[in-house]
């Protein structure tokens, strides 16, 4: 995979991660009514935050494969947790350790075939 390809979806996977984390934030307030929607700015962030990862992700998608760009979207996970710890203060077990790993595996053996 090229090397602006990689670049776009890796700066993606933050966007989309920081949406996940606004919509955490927005979900306290959440009530499904339209004035409510419109006035959540932390939903609004979201909104926004995974519009430009979609954006990014469609520049990336331009001139790659989508077999080999999309796998990278997995990496928003490992953003999300990372986040989630320093953040909101989650707590880290085993497991997620040794996801992120198998993650971070899987991106690589993807990223050299």
């Amino acid at each position: 995979m090229r090397g602006k390809a990689i670049l776009l979806v890796f700066v993606c996977t933050i966007f989309s991660a920081l949406g996940q984390l606004f919509y955490k934030f927005s979900s306290g307030a959440f009530e499904f009514n339209i004035f409510s929607l419109i006035s959540n700015y932390n939903l609004i962030l979201g909104l926004f935050f995974y519009f430009l990862g979609a954006l990014l992700l469609i520049l990336a998608l331009k001139n790659e494969e989508l077999s080999k760009v999309y796998p990278f979207i997995s990496l928003t996970f490992i953003w999300v947790f990372i986040l989630g710890v320093i953040i909101l203060g989650e707590v880290v077990n085993p497991f997620k350790v040794a996801g992120t790993l198998v993650i971070i595996g899987g991106v690589s053996s993807i990223a050299r075939g």
